[in-house]
C-alpha cells in the first residue's frame, strides 16, 4: 500500500502503469474512493441482443402458442396478489 497526496484541486497521481487508461471513479465513502481500469469497448463493436438470440426450435415455439393459446390457471397466491393489487389500484382511483 501507497500513501500519495492529492493536491489542492483535487488531483492525485495515480502509478504508471495507469498512464493513458480510461478509469472508474467509485465513492464508497467519505474517506474511501476506488479507481479501476475501465474496459472500454468501441461502440462500432458493440451488437444489438437481437443479433445474438437464436430462434426457437419448433417443439420451444410450438409449447409457446399452446401457452398463449391456452393459459395454465392461476395459482392461489398469484389470485391473493392480483386482488390486492386491484385494492390499491382502487385506492389509487378515488
Amino acid at each position: 500500500m501507497e500513501t500519495r497526496s492529492i493536491d489542492a484541486k483535487g488531483r492525485i497521481s495515480l502509478p504508471k502503469a495507469f498512464a493513458n487508461a480510461t478509469v472508474v471513479m467509485e465513492q464508497v465513502s467519505d474517506s474511501e474512493i476506488r479507481i479501476r481500469r475501465a474496459l472500454v469497448i468501441p461502440e462500432d463493436e458493440l451488437g444489438f441482443y437481437e443479433e445474438k438470440m437464436q430462434p426457437l426450435s419448433d417443439r420451444d415455439r410450438d409449447r409457446f402458442l399452446e401457452l398463449l393459446d391456452h393459459p395454465p390457471a392461476a395459482s392461489p397466491a398469484l389470485t391473493r396478489a392480483a386482488a390486492r393489487h386491484a385494492g390499491r389500484s382502487a385506492a389509487v382511483d378515488d
